[in-house]
């Protein structure tokens, strides 16, 4: 499971990257205020959402549950 950086996302349209992903915007959200953790397969469609030459690692931080 990954946990997102926070203060990473601050200039993110949070509606446009959960479309691209397939997410809802509210899911996004949880995501990204790290109420709810991730996927590695979701981390990764979100970091690439953002920037195509993004990794995982640049917006989340793994969490180990």
């Amino acid at each position: 499971m990954y946990k997102a950086i926070t203060e990473r996302f601050s200039n993110i349209n949070q509606s446009e990257v959960a479309r691209k992903v397939g997410i809802a915007t509210e899911t996004m959200n949880r995501i990204i205020n790290s109420k709810q953790n991730c996927s590695k397969m979701t981390a990764y469609c979100i970091a690439k959402a953002i920037n195509e030459k993004a990794e995982i690692e640049d917006y989340f931080i793994r969490n180990e549950e």
